[in-house]
């Protein structure tokens, strides 16, 4: 009685020790180097983050044969490589010929047999598509844009004082279009950088508009070199 009792009572102890072994090392195999870890907010990708930044606008510094020039941008991230926008600008048009002589005599500056004076102000809908964004690096970013709309030209007459010249302003409207080269720096963040080499080529049509008497301008634009400087929204 008693050799049935320990055989018992050790067959109850073997099956103790192996159940409890296998719940630990069932339970090691589980937790033991699993760390499961639940953010406070969800975790966001490159593309997400940069859907939440989808817009940009800014100033646009101008710079062309005519002179300075001073517009703005808008665009509109459509995706990580497209993005379309508008531009206006502001820049004086003119002869590539046109210099200015000082008059000791009377202390004023002139141009000789200057007409009028031009302004040109177009307004473009842009279209940016980034080039090699797969093996560059997202700080220099390049691209190529073309854009349609209005041109406004402003004409002014030469012989009256700048500012009351304005009185005898006349207003022209012709439709033109530009293609351009460039590259946008640093990270996408906040801010936006990018320099451009735009070519506008607006037909005035008819007769031309004469800055200079005799020399009429009959196609407006030119070549145009611009920094555009903005931030992300």
């Amino acid at each position: 009685m008693k050799r049935m009792f320990l055989i018992i009572l050790t067959l109850l102890l073997l099956s103790t020790e192996i159940y409890s072994q296998n719940e630990i090392a069932q339970y090691k195999s589980n937790y033991d180097t699993t760390f499961i870890f639940t953010p406070g907010r969800k975790l966001q990708t490159m593309s997400e983050q940069m859907g939440l930044l989808n817009n940009a606008g800014g100033i646009e510094l101008m710079f062309s044969n005519s002179g300075f020039g001073l517009g703005g941008f808008y665009q509109y991230f459509m995706d990580d490589i497209t993005k379309v926008g508008v531009r206006f600008f502001i820049s004086g048009a003119r002869n590539t010929d046109e210099l200015e002589f000082y008059d000791y005599f009377t202390g004023n500056s002139f141009i000789p047999n200057k007409v009028n004076r031009l302004y040109l102000m177009p307004l473009t809908v842009n279209i940016t598509r980034n080039l090699f964004s797969e093996v560059l690096h997202k700080s220099f970013r390049p691209y190529v844009s073309a854009g349609v709309g209005p041109a406004f030209i402003l004409s002014t007459p030469y012989n009256r004082e700048f500012f009351n010249a304005f009185n005898y302003a006349k207003w022209y409207t012709r439709f033109g279009g530009n293609v351009g080269i460039g590259a946008a720096f640093g990270l996408e963040s906040s801010s936006y950088l990018s320099v451009n080499i735009d070519y506008y080529y607006i037909p005035f049509g008819g007769k031309g508009l004469e800055s200079i008497k005799d020399k009429p301008i009959k196609t407006f634009g030119g070549l145009f070199l611009s920094l555009s400087i903005g931030s992300l929204f």
